[in-house]
């Protein structure tokens, strides 16, 4: 009798046991199951973000992780970004006699124009890193940059502007030419300021160098010549914005030695 009774509480309690064990495994299934669902659903929300992103969207992004980067490199003092929108209007549909009106929708165009003001004693190597970083980083035709030195010791002040120059990547010792071209030319004495304009070609012509002269020394312009000769901006003419152009002679256009 009291075999049987022990047979019969240890068979309870193994059922106890086994039933313990089964709601634990129960739980423990709902528990991964949920956890998968909610994984899933997030990488779903992940995917549709990224896929939902415009490529207008993704630019702008690019634009402005490079335009922070900038602003940690050496010399650099501030660098901004803005951002231009051009619409074009849809034109009508063509209407013919066996088909409906052709869809036409407005398409918009954006340009980016970046400013990065440096250090007033930045070096030429340091300028020049700044738009090699660009061009490594934006692989975008549609970006122009204004790079400003203020004038400093021993040298003017000087601006390039590099006008959608970022479509592929060019050679550092390309960019580091046109720098070492400007510093020179803003380092002449009786130089007030020196503007270069880069245009997408990298072939710089008469007209894209202006430089400012504190007087209309004829040897002050020697020295200034003499200095270029050695330079990528060796056979580009310039100008005077304040006075007269210069009367010397408008030369083939020339691309900095890559």
């Amino acid at each position: 009798m009291i075999r049987r009774q022990a047979l019969g509480w240890l068979g309870a309690a193994v059922c106890s046991v086994a039933l313990v064990i089964a709601g634990g495994l129960v739980l423990s299934s709902l528990a991964v199951h949920r956890y998968l669902q909610a994984s899933d659903s997030a990488q779903q929300r992940s995917q549709t973000s990224a896929a939902g992103e415009t490529p207008a969207a993704s630019e702008r992004a690019a634009v402005e992780r490079t335009v922070s980067a900038l602003v940690r490199m050496p010399g650099v003092a501030t660098a901004t970004s803005s951002t231009d929108r051009s619409d074009t209007p849809a034109q009508p549909g063509v209407m013919s006699l066996r088909s409906s009106p052709s869809p036409t929708t407005d398409s918009t165009t954006l340009s980016y124009d970046v400013s990065v003001i440096m250090n007033p004693d930045a070096t030429a190597a340091q300028c020049a890193e700044v738009v090699f970083t660009m061009t490594q980083r934006l692989q975008n035709g549609r970006v122009s940059l204004e790079l400003s030195l203020p004038a400093g010791d021993g040298h003017a002040a000087s601006v390039i502007d590099y006008r959608n120059v970022f479509a592929t990547p060019v050679p550092r010792s390309t960019v580091a030419a046109v720098s070492h071209a400007v510093d020179v030319a803003a380092s002449v004495p009786g130089v007030r300021s020196v503007h270069v304009v880069v245009p997408y070609t990298w072939n710089l012509a008469s007209g894209d160098l202006e430089v400012q002269m504190a007087t209309d020394d004829s040897h002050q312009t020697a020295q200034l010549k003499d200095a270029l000769s050695r330079t990528a901006l060796a056979d580009v003419g310039w100008a005077d914005p304040s006075s007269a152009p210069s009367s010397m002679p408008s030369p083939a256009p020339t691309q900095p030695s890559r």
